[in-house]
């Protein structure tokens, strides 16, 4: 059906610019003014239109609506009074009439539109924000199949589309409340198994973060606030809930030990062999299914003996030569290198310092992984860049040689395993059952590592249009991030909201270690870095007697062994030697008298370690040592090779790995510690400590 009404010659001259025609077709309306036409679909439209009368002409008024179901208001000007009335009535029936037919095809694809929309809300599961986006895609395709916008649904069924709303809209709220009311049901219906899975009752933020499962889930828990607890029982709850099996679990822990404590626990509470691993055990694993065999792993990078010899005869090779013998004289003469200013150069080809540095440059260099033009670029940025373009002058060539051995050998070091792993997930020409890669320690993780990760997560099968995508389920503190010499980076775990855009962060807050004047002077001290997530920690561990002595004292060096003496005195009597940290930034600060103290105190069980390999671990009692300027936060050095390769540190505070560090070493204790320092020499970590007290 069509008809047209348009105002006379005069009318039209009279209403310059604005619309002064309009036709009906079969689905909308034409509006035509003198420059343009506009067409109204009857699904951008919802029926109402009101008529007009002038003192010569009548106007008619609709409002259309904009895909974004914003108010388009229009007028059609000039027209004669009493065909504009009759044209009112015919477009009002001719809508009804379309509203009809777009009924009846609404009525056909109902139950489908409605099971799609039950089958999202009664999952038996938690509903990620892809399940949401998919659900979302499936209703508009129906609808737009039947030639229904989704905007038009509610001119069609009121009650439908508010009910389907949330899902045509994305709504992520709707999702969240959701999947809070599922967690509910979940938290009555297993309350008993949350009770008993570990050797003490899960508290709320861990059976919650169990029970999340969106693509990305970060978790981020304290020191002491039972993050392994969380991994065990979420790896046991996929497989008993039915929504894993053994197989699809993949758990990566940074160490041996972590690792194999993970799949004992597991094993133990499930009876399943889980896949737990390292990193590099892992992409060693995938090589060898997937390729036939491992990849050998070489010497050079696994024998501290061979890795030294091929240092020795390599440099003594390089300095044989004019030009690089000539760029290594330079930095001996900048004092740059860790030898004698007087040594002769070819003498020193073995020595361990000068291997120390030349490694910790090298491997920084084979980490990159990438050609020398984009590493001057990197350098081009700092102050520096003079001097660290004349360290690469002598490790590039010696980075050449060691991917010749490499070669050589039919060999790889560590980086080349998660390298060629990354490959190989990228090019997915297999499929993996791996639904589910859980990662301890995530704060550690390095760009390289998560490249491999990612890869795994989201590569696609061949001949599929989207495989399933593993999700991924982080654990970590970014508070404890202390491992950035070694290639992590902490923006990874404080950024993972804005990396990952399907993302869920749990909170683990109650810490079982220490008491709370403890744990807040060192959350005083950590949360000064803005950068780090801010985190409200509550304390088990409160229930002490009101007159507990101090959590942190500080004493001068002098009185280490008598504090130590008056410690053991205490526990003469005890049935068990109570545990005694003693920390230090580096090795070299173990104190000599160590053996003849555990001697003297029998009630103490005395051990030293470095602050960094002190993560994880705890011990009734902590002593910091060395806590002097210039050595715990240590002195800043000239900027080195391997320090300028990780980026610049954006890090808006001074120290700001030192600080994770110390938080570290604070946080050790169950029952107090001891900042230990030199008379007159105090740390700036100390110094700041003693406003907190």
């Amino acid at each position: 059906m069509s008809m047209k009404l348009s105002a006379n010659r005069w009318a039209q001259w009279l209403v310059y610019g604005d619309h002064y025609s309009l036709q009906l077709e079969d689905d909308g309306l034409l509006l035509e003014s003198r420059h343009h036409r506009q067409y109204i679909p009857f699904s951008a439209w919802d029926g109402q239109l009101t008529v007009s009368r002038g003192l010569l002409w009548g106007t008619i008024s609709l409002t259309g609506y904009t895909d974004e179901g914003d108010p388009l208001p229009f007028e059609v000007f000039g027209l004669p009074w009493h065909r504009a009335q009759q044209a009112g009535q015919t477009i009002y029936r001719s809508y009804q009439a379309y509203i009809a037919r777009y009924q009846k095809r609404l009525a056909m694809i109902r139950p489908s539109l409605l099971a799609e929309y039950d089958a999202l809300v009664n999952a038996p599961a938690y509903v990620r924000l892809s399940q949401l986006r998919a659900a979302q895609q499936i209703l508009v395709d129906k609808l737009e199949g039947e030639g229904i916008p989704a905007s038009f649904l509610a001119s069609l069924d009121e009650v439908m589309a508010t009910t389907l709303a949330p899902v045509l809209r994305g709504d992520k709220q709707w999702l969240k409340t959701r999947n809070q009311q599922w967690q509910a049901m979940m938290l009555n219906q297993w309350q008993a198994w949350f009770d008993r899975i570990e050797s003490s009752p899960l508290n709320d933020g861990q059976r919650a973060a169990v029970l999340t499962d969106e693509s990305h889930t970060l978790v981020v828990a304290g020191p002491g606030s039972g993050k392994t607890s969380v991994l065990v029982a979420r790896a046991a709850y996929l497989i008993e809930s039915g929504q894993a099996k053994p197989e699809q679990l993949l758990l990566l822990a940074f160490g041996r030990d972590a690792a194999e404590e993970l799949k004992t626990r597991i094993k133990t509470k499930t009876g399943h062999e889980v896949n737990v691993t390292t990193f590099h055990g892992f992409a060693r694993q995938q090589l060898a299914e997937h390729q036939g065999q491992a990849p050998m792993i070489s010497p050079l990078a696994s024998d501290e003996t061979a890795k030294a010899a091929w240092l020795t005869q390599t440099l003594a090779e390089q300095w044989q030569q004019p030009t690089p013998r000539k760029a290594w004289d330079k930095l001996h003469q900048q004092q740059t290198l860790p030898l004698d200013d007087n040594a002769e150069l070819t003498a020193c080809a073995h020595d361990s310092r000068l291997h120390t540095w030349v490694w910790s440059r090298l491997s920084r260099v084979v980490q990159a992984n990438t050609i020398k033009r984009a590493l001057n670029d990197k350098l081009a940025s700092f102050e520096e860049q003079a001097a660290l373009k004349n360290e690469l002058a002598v490790i590039w060539p010696l980075y050449q040689a060691y991917k010749q051995a490499l070669k050589a050998e039919n060999a790889v070091d560590f980086d080349g395993l998660i390298t060629q792993a990354t490959k190989l997930f990228q090019q997915r020409k297999f499929t993996t059952p791996i639904q589910f890669v859980m990662v301890d320690e995530y704060q550690d993780i390095s760009p390289a590592r998560l490249a491999m990760l990612e890869a795994l997560c989201h590569g696609k099968a061949e001949g599929e249009t989207q495989s399933p995508r593993a999700s991924l389920f982080a654990v970590g503190d970014d508070w404890q991030a202390i491992y950035r010499f070694a290639g992590a980076d902490v923006s990874l775990t404080t950024e993972f909201a804005q990396r990952f855009g399907d993302s869920e962060i749990c909170w683990l807050t109650t810490c079982y270690r220490y008491p709370s004047t403890l744990g807040k002077v060192a959350q005083q001290f950590i949360e000064q870095n803005p950068k780090q997530l801010s985190k409200q920690l509550d304390y088990a561990r409160d229930k002490a007697p009101a007159k507990a002595p101090k959590a942190i004292k500080v004493i001068t060096d002098d009185k280490l062994e008598k504090t130590l003496a008056s410690l053991a005195k205490k526990y003469a009597n005890a049935e068990h030697a109570v545990s005694v940290m003693l920390l230090g930034r580096t090795h070299a600060i173990r104190p000599d008298a160590l053996e003849s103290w555990q001697n003297a105190y029998p009630s103490l069980a005395l051990r030293y370690t470095t602050a960094h390999a002190s993560k994880g671990q705890e011990a009734h009692y902590v002593f910091i040592l060395g806590l002097d300027e210039g050595v715990f936060p240590a002195k800043p050095r000239s900027l080195s090779l391997d320090e300028a390769l990780l980026g610049k540190n954006e890090e808006p505070i001074e120290h700001a790995e030192e600080r994770r560090l110390f938080y570290v070493a604070l946080t050790r204790a169950q029952k107090q510690v001891w900042l230990v320092h030199q008379k007159g020499h105090a740390s700036p970590f100390v110094e700041e400590l003693k406003g907190y007290l």
